[in-house]
C-alpha cells in the first residue's frame, strides 16, 4: 500500500517537472513562437509575390475523313511537344512568371487541351494564355493549309485522270463504232470474218464498260476530295468557351503559412527548452 502511494505522486512530480521547466523558459517559448509567427506574417503578407491561375480550353484543329472526324495531329504528341517546348513540369530550373504550368487531355477528350498559366498578375497571365494560343492557332493553321493544298492536288490529279481516260473511252467509242460499221459491210460479203469482228466487239465493249466504271470510280473520288475541303469536314483550331479567370491568389496561402510557422515556432522552442534544462542538468552534475 505504501509502495502504491509513493509511485502516484512520483508521477505527479515528474509531470510538474515538466511544467516548471516550460514555465522556466517560457520566455524562450514565447520569444521563438512570436518570431517564427511574425517572420511568416511579414513574409505571406509582404515579401511573397502573389500568384494567379488562369485557364483555358483549346481544341486542335480536325478534319473528316470517311465520315471520322479526327484531330490534324494526335493530341498525346500535340501534349507531348508543347509540354516540351513550354519546359512544363521542368524540375531543377527555375522558371520566371507568366508561364505554362499545365498541360493536360480532358478525360474522355481525343482533340480538346487544357491549359494553365500562372503569372504575378490576372493581366498578365491573361495576355501570356492569348499568346501561347495564338501561337498554337497559327501553328496548326500551318498544318491545316498544307493539308488543303494536299488535297487540292489529289483533286487535280483526279480531274486531269478523269480527262484523259475520257479522252481513251472516246477513241474507243470510235474504234467500236469503225468495228460495226466493218461487220456491216462484211455479212453479205465473209461470214466467218464478221464473227471474228463480232467477238472483238464483245472484248472492246467489255473494256469500254470497265473504263466508264473507273472513270465514274475517280469523279466519286474527286467529289469526295472536294467535299472534305469543305467548311463542314473541317474545323479549324479554337478556343473552347471562356477563359477562366481566378478572382484572388492561388499563392501564396497566407493561413497556412502563418499556422504551419506558429506550429513550427512552439514545437521547436519547447524542444529547445528541454534541450537547454537538459544541458544544465550535466553542467551541475559535473
Amino acid at each position: 500500500m505504501e509502495q502504491s502511494k509513493h509511485n502516484i505522486p512520483s508521477d505527479v512530480i515528474d509531470l510538474r517537472e515538466l511544467f516548471a521547466i516550460l514555465k522556466k523558459r517560457k520566455i524562450l517559448i514565447f520569444s521563438l513562437t512570436a518570431f517564427l509567427t511574425i517572420f511568416a506574417i511579414v513574409y505571406a503578407f509582404f515579401i511573397a509575390k502573389p500568384v494567379y491561375e488562369v485557364k483555358s480550353m483549346i481544341e486542335i484543329g480536325q478534319i473528316s475523313e470517311k465520315g471520322i472526324s479526327k484531330p490534324i495531329d494526335d493530341i498525346k504528341d500535340v501534349k507531348n511537344k508543347l509540354s516540351y517546348e513550354y519546359q512544363v513540369n521542368l524540375r531543377g530550373k527555375k522558371i520566371e512568371l507568366p508561364r505554362v504550368t499545365s498541360i493536360s487531355v480532358p478525360k474522355g477528350s481525343k482533340g480538346i487541351l487544357s491549359l494553365t498559366i500562372h503569372g504575378y498578375s490576372n493581366e498578365e497571365a491573361t495576355q501570356y494564355i492569348r499568346t501561347v494560343i495564338k501561337k498554337i492557332k497559327k501553328q496548326y493553321k500551318a498544318k491545316t493549309n498544307a493539308y488543303i493544298s494536299n488535297q487540292k492536288t489529289l483533286v487535280n490529279m483526279a480531274q486531269n485522270d478523269i480527262e484523259e481516260n475520257k479522252k481513251e473511252l472516246h477513241k474507243m467509242q470510235k474504234n467500236l463504232d469503225d468495228y460495226n460499221q466493218r461487220i456491216i459491210a462484211l455479212k453479205s460479203e465473209d461470214a466467218a470474218l464478221a464473227g471474228i469482228y463480232a467477238l472483238q466487239i464483245s472484248q472492246k465493249q467489255s473494256d469500254l464498260q470497265e473504263l466508264r466504271k473507273y472513270i465514274s470510280e475517280l469523279t466519286l473520288k474527286k467529289e469526295e476530295l472536294k467535299l472534305s475541303l469543305t467548311p463542314l469536314m473541317m474545323k479549324p483550331t479554337q478556343t473552347v468557351g471562356e477563359t477562366e479567370i481566378l478572382d484572388h491568389p492561388i499563392k501564396p496561402k497566407k493561413k497556412l503559412i502563418i499556422v504551419i510557422a506558429f506550429i513550427v515556432g512552439l514545437t521547436l522552442s519547447v524542444f529547445l527548452a528541454f534541450f537547454l534544462e537538459f544541458v544544465g542538468n550535466i553542467k551541475k552534475e559535473c
